[in-house]
């Protein structure tokens, strides 16, 4: 009967140490998720910031006279 105790303890004990390793893993990856999304979002808002920058700064003049380089019909 004590062998049957201790079989089911060390069973339990395993099984419990599985789960836990489990969560820890799931939490750790977590945050490596979040980690990684906050560094793609501060990607995107410096591009976002260097377009604005560029586009607000062109003026009109700027912009008529690289659409008419670009889009006009050459002889």
């Amino acid at each position: 009967m004590l062998r049957t105790y201790l079989i089911v303890c060390l069973g339990a004990l395993i099984l419990g140490a599985f789960f836990y390793g489990k969560n820890i893993e799931q939490e750790k990856c977590r945050v490596r998720y979040l980690q990684l999304s906050e560094q793609n979002q501060e990607k995107i808002i410096s591009k976002q910031r260097k377009i604005h920058d560029t586009v607000y700064k062109t003026g009109l003049g700027d912009i008529r006279r690289i659409l008419r380089d670009k889009y006009t019909i050459a002889e």
